[in-house]
């Protein structure tokens, strides 16, 4: 995927927005569960985003 790629602004609305706030709210629940302090949260969250640095691929959940 290209450095220069930007969503189109229904993507924006419709998709993204969405699935931020699906992780958020995610996130918001394991700190709960956990009663664990913010730095945990990103700690777990840069996990996830590392893979994504890692691998220049698109990462599929469907192919592990």
């Amino acid at each position: 995927m290209a450095n220069d790629w930007e969503p189109k602004e229904e993507q924006h609305q419709a998709i993204i927005a969405r699935s931020l706030e699906f992780i958020f709210d995610e996130l918001a629940e394991l700190q709960e569960a956990l009663h664990c302090p913010n730095s945990f949260i990103v700690e777990i969250a840069n996990k996830v985003i590392s893979e994504y640095k890692t691998n220049q691929i698109t990462i599929r959940r469907d192919e592990e």
